[in-house]
């Protein structure tokens, strides 16, 4: 975390300027079109977002769950979408919508799923109900409709969707490396000792984490056009095709590793592109899409993954984690850079923008539920559950917020610096104290 601190403070130096940045993604932004579903607003059900739930009333059936608002393409991606999820009464009532995320199961954020976090009229909510379970007999009487919208970083999105390839269960390039060492390692790695069940489960979460690996190539080349576009000094444009290189790599060590657990190759088909350059050229878009993605997004991801990396037994496990971890690394700090550039460019409208994003992420994410595990072993690619919430904490505490007050310190007036000021510099000054011990 400390040497983390360091680079993200250096990479923030690097332009002519510095901004803020997200984490899984700025609030849902509010609109004429971003309505709870009907039949499903904050004072529907047995209770509100506020007001305790009147244990005596009746609770109106579920609705039927449904997308809500406008398509996102900037940190969040797509609607807002919810799903029913249903919990048993506690002491005798249902909790409120604003206090019932401790007691449901399988929220989201996980595997790049946000909840939903729109404020204000007509704004998307995360969490709406308390309703009545459709089975009357089922003792999990209590159910809320979840709004869960896309938030992974660095995808490729177009028109709001993120876009992935197939994948492909051929000999496939994408299913082998040119990394001698890692494939002896992975050759030699036995998988006989775990359960078929286990095996499957491995196989289709580094497969996936390969399908958005691969797509991360053409979100780097996007964001290399956008760069041109905009000017860009020709340092960042470096940068983001070393980091669409990078991506190559990640994408050939994931698969790779997805097929030694499939026991048959894993590689991805061709990628759609109709309609991916839409848009290429606003300062604005690229600078907060580049804020959610890569700020706080890859920040995460990086120290994620080597963490990931320490608790993995397999050498070729490790060592596909620990190259992950490293480039990701490089990959945060030019977000930082990036964003620092675009907003001396932008001006004050602009670092606005960005320092609102950023404080409403860090809440976000450090309040959000944990995604539940499954039975996955923790030792083969994936931090558990409860370790990877206190993981992000930490991370939001000891470099994120660090790294955030400096920028705000440096960009906002007295009067707009929502993260500075005394609570900035006493976080600074947290910062410098990690950072000399």
């Amino acid at each position: 975390m400390r040497a983390f601190l360091v680079r993200i403070l250096l990479a923030s130096q690097w332009g002519a300027s510095l901004a803020l940045a997200s984490g899984c993604g700025p609030q849902v932004e509010s609109g004429s079109s971003s309505n709870p579903p009907e039949g499903a607003t904050s004072e529907s059900g047995g209770g509100g977002e506020t007001d305790p739930p009147d244990a005596s009333a009746p609770l109106d059936p579920t609705p039927e769950p449904t997308c809500v608002g406008p398509f996102h393409d900037g940190g969040y991606y797509g609607q807002c979408c919810y799903e029913v999820h249903c919990a048993a009464p506690v002491d005798g009532a249902c909790p409120a919508a604003a206090q019932a995320a401790p007691h449901l199961e399988g929220l989201p954020p996980g595997s790049g799923s946000c909840m939903c976090d729109g404020d204000g009229e007509g704004g998307a909510q995360s969490i709406l109900g308390p309703y009545a379970n459709r089975a009357a007999s089922d003792p999990a009487s209590c159910c809320y409709l979840v709004g869960h919208i896309s938030c992974e970083g660095r995808p490729l999105l177009v028109r709001g969707e993120p876009r992935v390839a197939p994948l492909s269960r051929a000999p496939s390039a994408w299913s082998r490396t040119d990394w001698q060492r890692f494939e002896r390692a992975l050759a030699d790695t036995d998988l006989r000792a775990l359960p078929p069940a286990a095996r499957r489960e491995l196989a289709r979460r580094w497969a996936e984490r390969g399908q958005s690996e691969h797509a991360s190539v053409a979100s780097f080349g996007r964001f290399a056009l956008g760069l041109m576009a905009l000017g860009a000094p020709p340092a960042l444009l470096e940068a983001a095709h070393r980091a669409a290189i990078d991506e190559v790599r990640h994408a050939r060590l994931a698969l790779a590793v997805a097929s030694a657990y499939a026991g048959e190759p894993v590689g991805v088909g061709p990628l759609p592109l109709h309609g991916a350059l839409d848009g290429v050229g606003s300062l604005e878009a690229l600078t907060l899409a580049t804020v959610v993605e890569g700020c706080v997004g890859e920040t995460l991801s990086a120290i994620e993954a080597e963490v990931a990396a320490q608790a993995a037994e397999a050498p070729a496990v490790r060592m596909a984690l620990q190259a992950i971890a490293r480039d990701e690394a490089r990959h945060a700090e030019l977000a930082w850079a990036f964003v620092r550039w675009a907003v001396a460019v932008g001006g004050a409208s602009l670092r606005e923008r960005v320092a609102a994003t950023f404080a409403r992420a860090l809440e976000q994410v450090g309040s959000a539920p944990t995604p539940a595990g499954g039975d996955i072993p923790p030792t083969h690619g994936f931090v558990p559950p409860a370790e990877l919430r206190l993981l992000r904490q930490q991370a939001i505490a000891d470099v994120l917020r660090p790294a955030a007050a400096a920028l705000v310190a440096s960009h906002l007036s007295s009067t707009d610096r929502e993260l500075s000021g005394d609570r900035g510099h006493a976080l600074l000054s947290g910062g410098a104290t990690s950072l000399s011990t």
